[in-house]
């Protein structure tokens, strides 16, 4: 890999940038809250021309894309770097040509990504996150939107529309949201379908897309359990597993999250669909393939859930359940096995040799499996013999990490 500072001008090269805390009298968003410095070095692709200014950009994109994320000196130098090739497009016909879709998409994604700074801001008033949150994803969709106006079919722009509505639901809207929020203007809904329609799977870049419907499962979480968040973190931080349910949230019809509720089976259908794709077109052997086959993996447990919940409630039946034939409670049973079986063929997928971790996600889901199956039946004792043999590997190889769960497993 070649290794060379971003081009930030010779000048700048040549001195360091002082920073100052400059208050803004335009209702501009400010772009440099962070210092930025005289020189960054990026990888470039080995064949890449070093003096190739879209390559630079390229690489530090993917510099950031690829690191923690924790610092937003990398984006500050991206959109200082968009902001100074647009000048110099001005003057140069040369540099001008070189602005293409990939140009547009990196400046909105890095505009994008700073409202996740603006947002954790501590030394801001909310008032000024709020403002500043919304004025930076605003600044990306005109760019992504001015980009496709010179690039209409330009898939990467498109995915990055997406992107950029997807983070912006859950970032600038849901997050300042209460229980009893009314605001008929605000149509969550329409935003989240427009994200959709401008997705599609890029063959260009499946880490990217990978992100992309992660953030839509994430989305969907959050609207899921709106309002419930207090009540899972207790949950998290509790050693009692018998204080396992939620406390159930009824939102009024006029709440803005109310109408994604009501659609959540059918984004979580879109998102199983979009997800079993995206691993059709990735090669076995990249490394992320894992983590999309893990996603399916848990995606089709959730599905599993509520009917596997019926079913064991009128297989263990303690008198409260509502009565149903036996039909009823076989078609459940058939249904939840349905599902868990497709999330066993998923997890088994994701299984890496050197993470006995995925090795208990799949021991988990047998034991699922085993809970589903008719009582005390040949099927059932093997789902649950699979399921101790895998338990018993996977803390051998850890040294013993998982024992607490093998016990439990063989006591239950």
């Amino acid at each position: 890999m070649a290794k060379r500072p971003l081009g930030l001008g010779k000048q700048s090269r040549e001195k360091k940038r002082k920073v100052e805390s400059v208050e803004k009298k335009s209702d501009e968003p400010s772009r440099e809250s962070t210092p930025v410095r005289s020189q960054m070095s990026v990888e470039l692709d080995d064949d890449a021309d070093l003096d190739d200014e879209l390559a630079q950009l390229k690489g530090l994109w993917s510099k950031y894309f690829h690191s923690d994320r924790d610092d937003e000196y990398v984006l500050n130098g991206i959109v200082h770097e968009c902001d100074r090739l647009l000048r110099l497009s001005e003057e140069d016909k040369e540099i001008k040509k070189t602005l293409n879709d990939i140009f547009h998409g990196i400046y909105a994604l890095a505009l994008s990504e700073l409202t996740i700074f603006k947002a954790g801001d501590e030394e801001a008033t909310e008032e000024k996150r709020k403002k500043d949150v919304s004025s930076f994803f605003e600044s990306a969709i005109e760019r992504v939107e001015l980009g496709l106006s010179h690039f209409p079919e330009s898939q990467f722009l498109k995915l990055v529309l997406a992107k950029i509505i997807f983070q912006r639901i859950p970032l600038e809207y849901i997050s300042n949201l209460h229980l009893k929020s009314k605001d008929k203007k605000l149509d969550l809904v329409g935003q989240l379908e427009h994200g959709k329609k401008h997705f599609s799977i890029y063959e260009n870049d499946t880490e990217f897309t990978f992100e992309i419907l992660q953030m839509v499962n994430d989305l969907l979480d959050i609207v899921e359990n709106f309002g419930r968040e207090q009540s899972i973190q207790e949950g998290i931080d509790s050693d009692n597993e018998e204080e396992e349910e939620l406390i159930d949230i009824e939102l009024e019809p006029e709440h803005p999250v109310y109408p994604l509720q009501q659609s959540l089976e059918a984004n979580y259908e879109w998102l199983r669909n979009h997800f079993d794709k995206l691993l059709d077109n990735t090669n076995t052997d990249m490394k992320i393939y894992a983590s999309i086959a893990n996603t399916l993996g848990e995606l089709y447990l959730k599905k599993a859930e509520e009917p596997s919940k019926v079913f064991l409630s009128l297989q263990y039946d303690d008198g409260g359940s509502k009565k149903v034939s036996d039909k009823e409670a076989k078609n459940v049973q058939e249904t939840a096995l349905k599902h868990t079986k497709k999330a066993l063929e998923y997890l088994e997928k994701a299984k890496l040799e050197d993470d006995p971790d995925t090795w208990v996600q799949v021991a988990e889901a047998y034991i699922d499996l085993g809970n589903l199956l008719d009582n005390e039946s040949a099927e059932q004792e093997e789902a649950y013999k699979t399921a101790e043999e895998i338990l018993g590997k996977a803390n051998k190889a850890s040294h013993g990490k998982f024992q607490d769960v093998l016990d439990n497993f063989l006591q239950g």
